[in-house]
């Protein structure tokens, strides 16, 4: 019956693209993170998305599906998660980007961060800093401050009001998302629908991940603008 039931919720909210596309070309995927909630037969499956918006910003979307919390689907959109010191601006007025990959001086999350990266530190990511964009900072930082860019176990409970009875039954950052296919008939979507059903985590496969952004790089905005 919970397995029917988080299936079907998970299905509903993708007919109407209320569900994580991982190659979304309106958002440049650097990380994400699954988590899962129970308590008896109530469920929240919670999925964050970071990476960088429409407006290059670093963002975390999140989306939340449940059977007793709502709205439900991309519900929390966190748009300040790195900044520059004093509020400086990332473009000059020719539109160029702004930061120094080889020397970041920025605020992630709050947090004051120095660091004096190495060509060969990106290179070692897949990742080439000329031109140097926000998508290229976002998944450098992914790679060093990725706690630092997604919400914290209580944050999550705090935007969703959580009772202090759900405990958190499963967290992971690789899974294989679907790809065009419906959640209903992803591999890891249906077991994890019957490990929540359960109560145990061991059931759930975690067969071929795809959840690294060097998987979905084709949507990039500065792919779209190559074409």
């Amino acid at each position: 019956m919970i397995v029917k039931q988080i299936l079907d919720t998970l299905d509903k909210n993708a007919e109407v693209y209320e569900f994580p596309v991982l190659d979304n070309c309106n958002f440049d995927l650097s990380q994400c993170a699954l988590s899962v909630y129970r308590n008896d037969d109530k469920w929240v499956i919670i999925i964050q998305v970071v990476g960088v918006d429409p407006n290059l910003e670093i963002a975390n979307h999140v989306y939340t599906y449940s059977n007793f919390v709502y709205p439900q689907g991309f519900t929390i959109a966190v748009n300040d998660l790195v900044s520059l010191p004093d509020e400086e601006d990332w473009y000059d007025d020719d539109d160029s980007f702004l930061v120094n990959p080889l020397h970041l001086k920025l605020m992630v999350n709050d947090k004051i961060v120095e660091e004096n990266p190495k060509e060969d530190d990106y290179r070692r990511l897949g990742i080439e800093i000329v031109p140097y964009t926000p998508t290229k900072l976002a998944r450098y930082l992914s790679s060093k401050y990725k706690n630092e860019l997604l919400l914290s176990d209580g944050s999550l409970r705090k935007e969703l009001t959580l009772p202090y009875e759900f405990k958190r039954f499963y967290h992971t950052e690789e899974w294989n998302h679907t790809d065009e296919e419906k959640p209903s008939e992803n591999e890891f979507f249906r077991s994890l629908a019957k490990a929540i059903e359960e109560g145990d985590s061991g059931l759930i496969k975690y067969q071929a991940p795809n959840t690294h952004w060097s998987n979905w790089t084709w949507s990039d905005f500065d792919s779209q603008e190559d074409e």
